[in-house]
């Protein structure tokens, strides 16, 4: 009986060596095995902006200019009861109330647009605070996150690549996006002057 067990042992030892041998060669480019890369998570963030009145196609185009930009999160139209964000019309300035990354409250604020800021790009801007991203106030068109800073003339609504590769970080997870999430942040000035 140990004769027998050694010699199942012997062929046991055989073949694991052989298949962590044959694993080895594949795993450095020996085979041509090429794993795919690892498929991206992706967040979906539902809104509801059924209350944002005229402003309504002017989040969804910000909802679709964030989809566009970044890879692991979705901003989606709500159905049912199952928003995280929701959107709503009034006559103050435009603000956000983030109760963490995308949960919260936006203003579409009527204020902003009367005085010739662009609707779209106000609407991608508090969208971009629900996404965990900060006004920067440094006056250029091309960064969404510059607010009320940039002239009334600009009209883009396309996320500078930094705001973009920082949503990504913040959809990733990690200590610094716990720390954020547990507090609640208000962009409430985003816009004033």
């Amino acid at each position: 009986m140990t004769t027998t067990l050694r010699r199942t042992a012997g062929s046991l030892a055989a073949a694991f060596t052989l298949v962590l041998s044959f694993a080895l060669v594949q795993g450095f480019g020996g085979g041509t095995a090429v794993a795919a890369p690892a498929p991206t998570a992706v967040r979906v963030v539902y809104y509801d902006a059924s209350q944002a009145q005229e402003f309504k196609a002017a989040v969804d185009e910000g909802a679709a200019a964030w989809n566009k930009a970044v890879r692991n999160v979705q901003l989606k139209p709500a159905t049912g009861g199952n928003a995280a964000v929701r959107v709503y019309a009034d006559n103050g300035w435009p603000r956000t109330y983030q109760s963490g990354f995308g949960r919260g409250t936006v203003y579409m604020g009527r204020e902003a647009v009367n005085d010739g800021f662009y609707p779209p790009r106000i609407a991608t801007h508090e969208l971009g605070h629900i996404l965990g991203l900060p006004d920067n106030r440094n006056g250029r068109c091309d960064y969404l996150m510059s607010g009320h800073s940039s002239p009334v003339s600009c009209k883009s609504t396309t996320p500078h690549s930094t705001e973009a590769a920082q949503v990504e970080r913040n959809a990733g997870g990690g200590i610094a996006a716990l720390a954020r999430d547990s507090r609640e942040s208000a962009f409430a000035d985003c816009f004033v002057f």
